[in-house]
């Protein structure tokens, strides 16, 4: 016998709302929550927006479910909302960060500039991190402004970074005193007076030079005054420049006199002092001799300004880090500042002393900068060791309140949009409400393929955990306006109108089966706020348990979403008319609260990420199950000329009590004590849950097969004509209505 296929046209545009509004939200609504961890945002405050958030929803909902079933505008309402929400999503793409600038210290180690970042003692380094980058023979650039407040740093830029423009000193000359041993005559036949240590400003060092490429000679003339008779005889008015000879600094004195001769290679003990005048427009001169004796102790080798002028506060340049450099120690990371580039374009290479011989700390040495690297794993390395040693800052920025009020509008759009569009559903489905599910399962299809086609996209083009969501409001604004488009085409059958909507809807809040089925919402909405927060912090935090781990971190949040709709939802989605007949409505409920509390149980004792994706087939009941359940079953008590303001309801109290409760306590959880035990609590609890929803069902089973339900039906008061009244008993899980 042959069958033909028929295609209900009417419902080809419901069915076309469905999966292009999906395909719409999957690329952003699932990673909102660790696109908000991105921008600066704790656990507690993400969970804070989104406890509010579904009261905006509960507010939304009836509401606008109220004026649509009184003007009959559903369609209107649906499309406007559909718009706004692309606005706002699109918004939250231009939201700042509210990150913390990154800050790290410079230290000092053999003479080269280390680039150094500590965590506290509850943080702990990344070695995966610290091994790959120590496996890179590369350079990374990092923007650098440091903070220069202390003339001390500005002495170590000044004598070893070799950067002498902003090294200006007043002083006009230096005096110091030197014991004088050996004299020799060179080949320029000019006398050098050998200096043993000196004593400057009352520190004693040895005066060790150096000269040729990289070095300035010093050629300072000085009036040198010594206790040796010859010798300062030889002087007279003369005045020898300070030069360096054989590493030593010594005195160059030329002179045609015969009497010089018999100065070679003789050995005094002469005591002298020495007052050497200093060329201010050459300042590099006293850098070099403060470096060469290591005397930046003294006060003499204390950088100046020009009178009237301060050191400004700041150096900012461009530093190149050696990535192979980096190594961890004592809870610290450090990487080695190869050279650095000033705006001006010269280049210097920021080299330095740990400590001088008389400093018993590293005074000279303490800047801490701004750092910003064009490495993703540096930047982590550095924003991890700022994370964990940061005190408690305040979250209310104006990038909070902008996220938020975004957050707000997106979340109220997408609230009305799923309502009315459930709505029109059942309007189009008439009495066939158990085909609810043959619909909705293309709104699955479209989450499916485009979380995790977002997820893979995400991971490549971006670098290690810091991800680039561009991908996903690009497809965001695509598909959503696609679903504009279709929703044009959507024709909605005229429906009665209650005389009186508001007892109506008091009536039905009555009724005791009513009023079990909106506590189970609420229940199911507690487990349903942590899982649409929490799900994806849960799998980073495990993903970073590996080194590996946030390289696919984004891919594998794809392939969840994937799985829960393609492996659990669209099959029970497909088949929850069906299951809803066998099983009814009641034990449904039961169940679903039952694989919540299992799937909650498995996430808490998770520590391989890939062992999560079995898990997700439970989404066939925890939301393919559920989801049908909780809207037919509105569907079917609503009185005729209010299923959108029921729908409206239903759908206020589950987002606006049930997630909004379960987003604000997983979130107070998960940041005292972490995603794994949040979600083991949460599970004990939804088992506890559907054991009181078995117990109610078993000790109001009268009262509630006296209302109706036991037998399958429900009595609807519709009025056809404003005298004329019509009794339908509408069956809970057949198609079927009668009237009388």
């Amino acid at each position: 016998m042959q069958t033909k296929m028929k295609v209900n046209k009417k419902l080809l545009p419901i069915k076309g709302h469905f999966f292009f509004f999906n395909a719409g939200t999957a690329p952003l609504v699932p990673y909102l929550s660790t696109y908000a961890r991105q921008l600066g945002f704790s656990s507690a405050t993400v969970g804070l927006i989104y406890t509010i958030l579904p009261i905006f929803g509960l507010i939304a909902k009836p509401l606008f479910g109220v004026i649509a079933d009184r003007f009959k505008i559903q369609k209107s309402i649906l499309i406007l909302f559909q718009i706004i929400t692309i606005v706002s999503f699109s918004a939250i793409y231009f939201v700042p960060q509210n990150r913390p600038a990154v800050r790290v210290s410079l230290d000092c180690d053999q003479s080269f500039t280390m680039l150094k970042s500590c965590y506290s003692t509850t943080g702990q380094v990344d070695e995966c991190k610290v091994t790959s980058l120590a496996r890179l023979n590369t350079t990374s650039s990092c923007q650098m402004n440091c903070d220069m407040t202390s003339p001390k740093m500005w002495q170590t830029v000044c004598e070893h970074w070799q950067i002498p423009q902003y090294c200006y000193s007043n002083t006009k000359s230096l005096q110091y005193k030197s014991v004088v041993s050996n004299l020799s005559i060179d080949s320029d036949q000019c006398l050098y007076i050998s200096a043993g240590n000196i004593t400057l400003d009352g520190y004693e060092f040895t005066p060790k030079c150096h000269i040729g490429d990289g070095y300035v000679n010093i050629d300072e003339p000085c009036n040198l005054k010594c206790s040796d008779t010859n010798l300062s005889a030889t002087i007279g008015n003369l005045k020898p420049n300070m030069t360096c000879k054989d590493e030593r600094m010594s005195w160059k004195l030329c002179d045609n006199s015969s009497h010089l001769a018999d100065l070679d290679n003789k050995t005094i003990n002469s005591d002298c002092q020495a007052t050497c005048e200093l060329d201010k427009k050459t300042p590099w001169r006293l850098m070099e001799i403060c470096d060469w004796w290591n005397a930046d102790v003294t006060q003499s080798c204390q950088p100046k300004t020009k009178e009237g002028e301060r050191f400004p506060s700041n150096l900012s340049f461009t530093g190149t880090i050696l990535l192979q450099t980096t190594i961890s120690e004592h809870e610290c990371v450090y990487i080695q500042l190869k050279k650095i580039e000033l705006p001006d374009g010269s280049v210097h290479y920021p080299f330095c002393v740990s400590k001088s011989q008389y400093q018993l700390e590293t005074e000279l040495f303490s800047a801490s900068c701004e750092i910003d690297c064009d490495n993703s794993m540096v930047n982590e390395i550095f924003e991890g060791a700022a994370e964990s040693t940061k005190e408690e800052t305040n979250q209310f920025t104006s990038q909070f309140w902008l996220f938020f009020l975004l957050m707000i509008i997106s979340w109220v759009g997408q609230a009305v949009v799923v309502t009315f569009a459930d709505a029109i559903c059942f309007n189009l489905l008439d009495v066939k409400v158990t085909h609810y599910g043959k619909q909705r399962l293309w709104g699955s299809v479209g989450w499916g393929i485009f979380s995790l086609l977002t997820g893979v996209l995400i991971d490549l083009f971006s670098e290690g955990s810091y991800k680039d969501y561009t991908i996903a409001f690009i497809l965001m604004f695509v598909f959503m306006t696609g679903d504009v488009i279709v929703s044009c085409f959507l024709k909605i059958e005229s429906t009665k109108m209650s005389m009186s909507i508001l007892a109506d809807i008091g009536t039905l809040l009555s009724s005791l089966p009513t009023f079990i089925f909106l506590i189970w919402t609420i229940a199911v909405g507690l487990c349903t706020g942590l899982l649409w927060s929490f799900l994806f912090w849960l799998l980073e935090d495990i993903s970073n348990l590996t080194c590996d781990g946030a390289d696919y971190a984004k891919t594998l949040q794809g392939l969840v979403s994937a799985i829960q709709t393609f492996c659990g939802e669209i099959p029970f989605l497909f088949v929850s008319g069906y299951i809803l007949k066998k099983v009814g409505h009641i034990n449904m409920m039961s169940l679903v609260l039952f694989a919540f509390g299992v799937r909650f149980i498995l996430y808490s004792f998770l520590t391989n990420p890939w062992y999560i994706l079995p898990i997700e087939m439970l989404q066939g009941i925890t939301f393919g199950m559920f989801y049908p359940t909780m809207t037919s079953y509105a569907s079917i008590v609503s009185p005729p000329g209010t299923e959108t303001t029921v729908q409206g309801l239903v759908g206020a109290i589950f987002e606006g009590v049930g997630t909004s409760l379960g987003s604000f306590i997983g979130g107070r959880l998960y940041d005292i004590y972490g995603g794994w035990i949040t979600f083991r609590s949460f599970g004990i609890g939804s088992l506890i849950c559907c054991g009181l929803h078995i117990l109610l069902q078993q000790i109001f089973k009268d009262k509630i097969e006296r209302a109706g339900f036991a037998s399958g039906y429900t009595s609807v008061i519709r009025y056809e004509q404003p005298n004329d009244m019509v009794l339908i008993l509408k069956d809970v899980n057949e198609d079927q209505t009668g009237q009388s």
